[in-house]
């Protein structure tokens, strides 16, 4: 991997994004011009499908042996929402006492981060 980043482009929730911001993406990835080009993009996994278009384009750059890594990100556990629920709250030396919280926290969010 190129450690010489000149340009970070960040793009969330891309699975939303509609062809021609998606054809953008792939144009500025694909164009010489630009050295240094990092893109980040943060989507749901369980959103896109293997026929969704930015899954199609990840593995375009895939075939095209431009450098792809993908970071697969879960739920948190429940002991995680626990120690973030604490600490919300100032009293990360008793989490005993925010368990109950958590625990219905961590019931309704499934764990999921954006959401805890």
């Amino acid at each position: 991997m190129n450690c010489n980043i000149s340009l970070c482009l960040i793009h969330f929730c891309p699975q939303w994004s509609d062809a021609a911001t998606l054809d953008l993406t792939r144009s500025i990835s694909l164009d010489a011009e630009i050295p240094g080009l990092l893109i980040v993009g943060a989507y749901r996994e369980d959103e896109v499908t293997e026929s969704h278009p930015l899954a199609l384009q990840i593995n375009e750059r895939k075939q095209m042996n431009i450098a792809t890594t993908q970071i697969k990100i879960g739920n948190l556990l429940p002991e995680n929402v626990t120690s973030l629920v604490a600490e919300a709250l100032g009293m990360e030396d008793e989490e005993y006492a925010v368990e109950t919280l958590a625990t219905t926290v961590h019931k309704k969010t499934g764990g999921n981060a954006f959401f805890v």
